[in-house]
């Protein structure tokens, strides 16, 4: 389990991570680009890491000594990643994207080309972009009593732009369906991780704590994971982490006309955002969620929600979410 920022490196890249001390809890990115200087996303602030292990903004990085990779290095961080295995990572190079013990999400890009029956996979390496994961347990309590109507789970929508933390709240969300919360009890909840960042699962199996009446599909769309589910696990509800498609729509619709609550999360930035995004936009005028939840951060980079009905009518004024 990758606990500490130097864990993501072989051993002979590692000593300037060890020198910087970052907090583990605050750092949302690492970004590799072949022959610049690797910045870093920490507590919502972008910075370079110079080999002495200081941390400085990018004007200052580039007058400094920053680490810089190699497309050497980069080989070595992705066959670091594989275990010295990387033909049994073929389907991630296709992907473009592996997740890592602990439900790390590593980005890859640099040079496609074409297999016969494989389709394009990424033939060199030189970019990587490492999400980090962090479990907060106790986010979710103060929205949850809006989440119930009738004693039953509404269909909610969890909105936010990348990095402010919509999986995070999703993630403990499903743990307290799952477990129960004060007088709601526990439910069976089926998650479709399609990337492995909800449960954080690592060869099938969840990482981070979801509930303890939680089941987890990786892979596979979410429509089929959503057959899956209704066919053999019988859940309550169903989660699933950034809806867009078509074929999500479709597999929301038939979740929710078979007795199924949906909590799903989308990339967009209000409420009008959501009026761009034609599947979506259809879903809401067919009031398909009765709650929607719009993250954002305030000036002090708080995590902040802002809770609508189906409607768009406000049901709770921004508050920040804070772990209880």
């Amino acid at each position: 389990m990758i606990k500490s920022i130097e864990a993501f490196f072989p051993a002979r890249l590692r000593e300037p991570w060890r020198r910087c001390m970052l907090a583990f809890d605050k750092l949302e990115e690492v970004r590799i680009r072949v022959m610049q200087p690797v910045l870093i996303k920490w507590n919502g602030l972008e910075y370079g890491l110079t080999l002495e292990g200081k941390l400085q903004t990018i004007d200052e990085i580039k007058n400094g000594t920053p680490v810089i990779y190699s497309d050497k290095d980069i080989d070595d961080i992705f066959r670091y990643f594989c275990h010295d295995s990387i033909y049994a990572y073929e389907e991630e190079r296709r992907k473009g994207f592996m997740t890592l013990e602990g439900g790390h999400r590593v980005g890859l890009a640099g040079e496609m080309v074409y297999t016969e029956g494989q389709g394009y996979i990424l033939k060199y390496i030189r970019y990587m972009n490492i999400r980090v994961a962090h479990e907060i347990k106790g986010i979710a309590e103060g929205v949850l009593p809006w989440l119930y109507e009738k004693n039953e789970v509404c269909n909610t929508l969890i909105v936010s732009p990348p990095g402010i933390g919509k999986t995070t709240l999703l993630r403990d969300t499903i743990r307290l369906l799952s477990n129960g919360k004060g007088m709601e009890k526990g439910c069976a909840v089926g998650v479709i991780d399609e990337r492995s960042e909800i449960a954080a699962a690592y060869r099938g199996g969840a990482s981070m704590d979801c509930g303890c009446r939680t089941d987890v599909i990786t892979g596979g769309t979410k429509k089929e994971g959503v057959r899956r589910l209704l066919r053999t696990f019988a859940p309550r509800v169903i989660a699933m982490d950034e809806i867009g498609l078509a074929e999500d729509a479709e597999a929301i619709r038939y979740a929710s006309v078979s007795g199924c609550s949906v909590v799903a999360t989308i990339h967009a930035s209000s409420w009008e955002d959501l009026t761009y995004k034609k599947e979506v936009k259809q879903l809401l005028q067919e009031h398909i969620f009765q709650r929607v939840l719009v993250l954002s951060k305030d000036k002090e980079r708080e995590r902040c929600v802002q809770i609508f009905d189906e409607g768009g009518q406000e049901l709770c004024g921004i508050r920040q979410l804070r772990a209880v």
